[in-house]
């Protein structure tokens, strides 16, 4: 295939490493540059003593080969290579008086579940789970993003979702909370508002369980590291070059179009076109100095309709004890409420194991974590910026918090910790620059639901944008597909015919 123009991509995410990859393919010239010295970005593990944190995946979603998101990972990389884990449930919930609610994988499981603990709601379980049946036939129609659909793709998607548009226009205006409310029995209303994030639409925590149900989710063994090592070594094998330790100063404009980017070292890199697979405020206000707002970008950045998700602390714990025997994630009340910081206190913790991951802690050992919110990210950063010994107190503090309420609950853990971890807002702007510290953009609310992605910004040509801050929160199928999608629009500027394969030469 004659090669075509250079692309300068920022950030080796596995957004910024999943449109490289596709571009790629598809005979374009790709760099990454990547600010820090390994690539992988937010989906990252990192090593303290004999434990292996991943900082990233809880579960990973697109793994079912007879399912739609399937294609997207594995035109990039191996998926019958990887070792994944399939679990029974999800999570449990234990409320304060110790009842617990499980919500299983399998959707009849779960209405079993639903209804022998909570009779008294059978109106509303009933019409949950035909709801979560109803879309467990759903085949999504997204191989195509909607800016390169023809009239005849987009006649074909609409006869496609048609059954399915009215419930989910209905469970699109209902929150999780606002369900919740609905419940009678105080055990399942808890669950339900303790496990589903209580801003999201309803509809947003139906897709999830249909996933489960069909085992397209699941966890790889090796976690984050493997997966985002994974995509490097793909990337790298269709061409594609990463510049590691090489942050990005200014991107150059030229006559209302990118044409490369000046490095902090004052080196510049020539190219035709420049897509930002890092934090978008960054780039906007800061790479590109703010001059080029349209009203999507505003809608964005500078009003109320879109928000950033909470912000969380990530706290890992290794424990010289077998936790095998637990449920992979549990959710429980504490008596004593956990003071993170002025805006946060706790009054429930979540804690999940990776005792199924041979990688993650040494033979008959446990590595536990937990993600409370931290709402104060600022906080957070201006404490380690301007007070490290206070800030690496408050760190241990906390910590310190979650130990005794992990004691309270289990028992026997203070005198078998081994190891802990602790990162907060601040770690995550350290590391990633991801605008308040946050793992993930957006929060997916009524509001936002139906926005446009922002892949360009009107007014300047020759950029592009792909992430999460381009969408709204997801895992990372969402912005793996995103590199898929962006790659079709701009082959279709360019006139070139997509093809999501490697090409023979």
């Amino acid at each position: 295939m004659k090669q075509q123009k250079k692309v300068i991509i920022i950030g080796a995410g596995l957004a910024g490493m999943s449109v490289g990859s596709y571009l790629q393919m598809n005979g374009f010239q790709t760099e990454i540059f990547e600010s820090y010295s390994m690539s992988g970005g937010l989906c990252a593990s990192w090593k303290r003593k004999d434990y292996n944190i991943d900082g990233c995946i809880h579960f990973m979603e697109g793994l079912s080969p007879a399912e739609v998101y399937y294609d997207f990972w594995n035109n990039i990389i191996d998926m019958k290579s990887i070792d994944f884990v399939f679990f029974d449930s999800h999570s449990v919930v234990d409320d304060k008086d110790g009842n617990r609610i499980h919500f299983y994988s399998d959707i009849d499981q779960l209405e079993n579940e639903f209804l022998t603990k909570a009779p008294e709601d059978r109106k509303q379980i009933k019409k949950f789970i035909a709801l979560v049946r109803k879309f467990n036939k759903v085949k999504l129609p997204i191989k195509k993003p909607f800016e390169v659909m023809t009239v005849a793709d987009k006649l074909k998607v609409a006869y496609h979702m048609f059954p399915y548009l009215r419930s989910m226009r209905k469970y699109l205006k209902i929150t999780n909370r606002e369900f919740a409310e609905k419940l009678q029995n105080p055990t399942l209303k808890y669950a339900i508002e303790t496990a589903f994030v209580g801003h999201m639409p309803l509809f947003y925590s139906i897709m999830p369980l249909v996933w489960r149900n069909k085992k397209d989710t699941g966890y790889p063994k090796g976690g984050a590291a493997l997966i985002s090592s994974m995509m490097e070594k793909s990337y790298k094998e269709l061409g594609g070059i990463i510049h590691f330790d090489s942050k990005v100063k200014k991107i150059l404009v030229e006559n209302d179009r990118t044409r490369g980017i000046e490095l902090e070292n004052g080196k510049v890199h020539r190219c035709d076109k420049v897509v930002n697979a890092a934090d978008g405020r960054t780039a906007i206000y800061d790479l590109l100095g703010g001059k080029y707002k349209d009203k999507n970008i505003i809608e964005r950045y500078e009003s109320d309709v879109f928000e950033t998700i909470d912000k969380t602390l990530y706290i890992a714990l290794g424990l010289n004890r077998d936790f095998s025997d637990m449920p992979r994630k549990i959710h429980f009340y504490i008596d004593k409420p956990i003071v993170i910081d002025k805006m946060t206190t706790m009054t429930h913790l979540e804690v999940t194991h990776y005792c199924d991951d041979p990688h993650a802690a040494p033979e008959g050992k446990s590595l536990l974590a937990l993600m409370p919110e931290a709402k104060d990210w600022e906080y957070w950063q201006n404490l380690r910026l301007n007070d490290k010994s206070k800030y690496n107190k408050e760190k241990n503090r906390v910590a310190k918090d979650v130990i005794e309420a992990l004691e309270t609950k289990f028992g026997n853990i203070k005198e078998y910790v081994e190891m802990i971890d602790v990162a907060t807002p601040a770690t995550y702007i350290r590391y990633t620059n991801n605008w308040t510290g946050g793992q993930i953009s957006w929060k997916a609310t009524r509001k936002t639901f139906g926005k446009p992605t922002t892949w360009q910004i009107k007014g300047l040509k020759d950029f592009y944008m792909t992430g999460q801050w381009a969408g709204t929160s997801g895992g990372l199928i969402n912005v793996v597909m995103m590199g898929n999608h962006l790659t079709q629009i701009i082959c279709k500027n360019e006139g070139i015919k997509f093809t999501d394969r490697v090409q023979k030469k």
